[in-house]
């Protein structure tokens, strides 16, 4: 005790309030540092960056946004309540970006018969066939689009009764993963490479009855990474060119591919104009994950998709592929004529 009557401090308070100091700035800065994360991703999703590192940093942008929330509670614990409101904003600038995914657009009632499709990225060809035509068996496939189509696998894809039930098939197969194909129950006619790339993309027409067509495309451009990044931009570039030329005929169109995008890259929503649709969009289906599905951790971007246009899309969901490293997709897909 101080002659003055005054009491020391406990030992060890001056110590512990230090602790806590230094706690709280590391809080702080990790807040600004998650919210400096979110605003990248709000960056990206509009700037469409030809760089690698930033076409990557945009598959994630879920994930971006994700980290800001945390750097918003950490904020929040803080007190740091000028900083927190402009962590708000740019969360909010974050979730506009992503709320389309969210809401369906599909109609109560759709006339005409629905499409099965499936899209399947088959890796290398290594997909276990017996279980991939249970796939489409069991989910009443009329159209199957598929990725990393080898000689190989078409032999053992119709060893394990692909043909009987899809009899109708345009195929490029080729080994290192450039293979595509397109399987079908109704008969493929005007059947076209679509353009040069340098993996196989193809088109083809379905008759699907009652003299109605419509154009089927199975899709795989370059990856960003390892490739340049400027190569993976020209061949998004050219595909978007190509599908709206083949769309100007007036036939409903499905297009299911591995994109090598996410809805998050600005050359991917690109394609999506002219009545061009995600089908996850369409139906309000989320975040729909595709790849990586061979990991223990859960699939963390969406790159394959099922494009329509002069359609609706009325069932969309993630399925299995076993021996895969991408989820498939299933979808209903009403085509729209003009008598209906």
């Amino acid at each position: 005790m101080h002659s003055n009557g005054e009491v020391d401090p406990e030992p060890g308070a001056s110590s512990a309030s230090g602790a806590r100091r230094i706690v709280r700035r590391a809080a702080y800065f990790a807040g600004v540092g998650a919210v400096a994360v979110a605003a990248l991703g709000v960056l990206v999703f509009y700037v469409g960056p030809e760089s690698n590192t930033l076409i990557i940093a945009s598959s994630f942008v879920p994930l971006m946004l994700g980290v800001g929330v945390l750097g918003l509670v950490a904020l929040a614990a803080t007190r740091s309540w000028r900083t927190l409101a402009m962590g708000v904003v740019v969360l909010v600038a974050g979730a506009f970006t992503q709320a389309p995914l969210f809401v369906s657009n599909t109609p109560d009632t759709v006339a005409g018969d629905g499409i099965r499709v499936m899209q399947a990225n088959i890796r290398l060809g290594e997909a276990d066939p017996v279980a991939l035509v249970e796939q489409v068996r069991s989910h009443s496939i009329d159209v199957l689009t598929i990725q990393e189509l080898t000689d190989s696998a078409v032999e053992r894809l119709g060893a394990a009764g692909l043909t009987e039930l899809l009899p109708y098939r345009f195929v490029e197969p080729k080994d290192g993963g450039g293979g595509t194909g397109i399987y079908s129950r109704f008969p493929l006619t005007e059947q076209e490479s679509l353009g040069h790339f340098a993996m196989s993309n193809l088109v083809a027409t379905a008759d699907i009855g009652d003299g109605r067509s419509v154009t089927v495309a199975a899709v795989h451009p370059m990856p960003p990474y390892p490739s340049p990044a400027w190569m993976w931009a020209s061949e998004m570039g050219k595909l978007n060119g190509l599908l709206h030329e083949q769309a100007a005929d007036g036939n409903p169109m499905i297009v299911g591919g591995d994109f090598n995008s996410t809805y998050s890259h600005s050359r991917f929503r690109a394609i999506l104009t002219d009545g061009f649709t995600d089908a996850a969009e369409q139906t309000g289906a989320g975040f729909v994950m595709t790849y990586p599905a061979d990991t223990w951790y859960p699939a963390l971007i969406g790159i394959d998709h099922i494009v329509t246009n002069r359609a609706t899309v009325t069932e969309f969901e993630r399925i299995e592929i076993e021996g895969s490293d991408h989820h498939g997709l299933v979808a209903t897909v009403t085509p729209h004529f003009n008598n209906t």
